[in-house]
C-alpha cells in the first residue's frame, strides 16, 4: 500500500514541489488549501504524513494541534512548513514531529523522505505482525464487545469494530494469541480510528505474565519471518 500524505497549503509553488516529490517516494498526495477542509480530512481519514504550511494557510498553526489530537492521525508524522511566522519550538509544542523552513521548493523531496524515515523508524521500533483473532473489549457500561484484531505489536493492536467506540478512549481488552493457551489482558487507549471501523489500541498497562506471553509470541513471529 502506498504511503498516504496530506499537504495543507495554497502556495502553488509548494504544491507543485510536493506533487513532484511524492512520485519520487511512491506516495499518494491529497491537497487541502484551507484549514476548514483540512480539518475535515484529518478527522475522517488516516494519513501517514501530514504536511502543514503553517504561515501560508490561515489557522495553519492551530491545525497542527487539531491534527495531533484527531483520532485518525494521533500517530501520524506531522511536518510543519514555516516562513518565520511560526517558530520551530512552537510548532513542536503544537504536535509537529519535524519542521522545515521556506523556501522549500528545491528540498520538497528530501523533506518528504525525512518524514518517511521518521515514520519507518517508529514502525521498526514497534513492528507489527499480522494476525486474525477475536478481541474482547470492555469500556464504560460495555462488557466484552467482540472485535477482530488484524495486527499486533509490543505497543498495541490494530482492530476492526462493527460499531464505533464512543465516549471512552480507555478500554480493557483480552485476547488469545495464535498458538497460545493462555489469554493476555491489557488496558489500552484508542490511538486512532477511521470511519471504516478500523482503529488502533495503544497498550497502557499489562501484567507481567501477559507481557511475557506477548513478548515470547512476538519473538517467535520475528524468528519465523527471518527464517522464511
Amino acid at each position: 500500500m502506498a504511503l498516504r500524505a496530506l499537504l495543507v497549503s495554497h502556495d502553488e509553488f509548494v504544491e507543485a514541489a510536493f506533487q513532484g516529490a511524492v512520485r519520487g517516494v511512491g506516495a499518494e498526495l491529497e491537497v487541502s488549501r484551507d484549514s476548514k477542509s483540512a480539518l475535515l480530512a484529518v478527522e475522517q481519514t488516516r494519513f501517514d504524513v501530514v504536511l502543514i504550511d503553517c504561515d501560508d494557510v490561515y489557522g495553519g498553526a492551530s491545525l497542527l494541534r487539531s491534527t495531533r489530537t484527531s483520532l485518525p492521525n494521533r500517530c501520524s508524522v506531522l511536518l510543519a512548513i514555516t516562513n518565520g511566522g511560526t517558530h520551530a519550538a512552537d510548532a513542536i509544542d503544537l504536535g509537529a514531529n519535524l519542521v522545515a523552513c521556506k523556501p522549500i521548493t528545491e528540498r520538497a523531496e528530501s523533506e518528504l523522505q525525512r518524514a518517511c524515515k521518521n515514520m519507518v523508524g517508529t514502525q521498526r521500533a514497534n513492528r507489527r505482525f499480522s494476525i486474525s483473532i477475536p478481541v474482547f473489549l470492555s469500556f464504560g457500561q460495555v462488557l466484552d464487545r467482540r472485535a477482530e484484531a488484524f495486527n499486533v505489536s509490543l505497543g498495541g493492536l490494530g482492530i476492526r469494530v462493527s460499531e464505533p467506540i464512543e465516549g471512552d478512549d480507555v478500554v480493557q481488552l483480552r485476547c488469545c494469541l495464535p498458538g497460545c493457551a493462555i489469554s493476555i489482558q491489557a488496558r489500552g487507549e484508542i490511538a486512532w480510528a477511521d470511519p471504516e471501523g478500523n482503529c488502533g489500541i495503544r497498550f497502557m498497562g499489562m501484567s507481567d505474565s501477559s507481557l511475557s506471553i506477548l513478548s515470547e509470541w512476538l519473538q517467535r513471529a520475528e524468528e519465523d519471518v527471518q527464517a522464511s
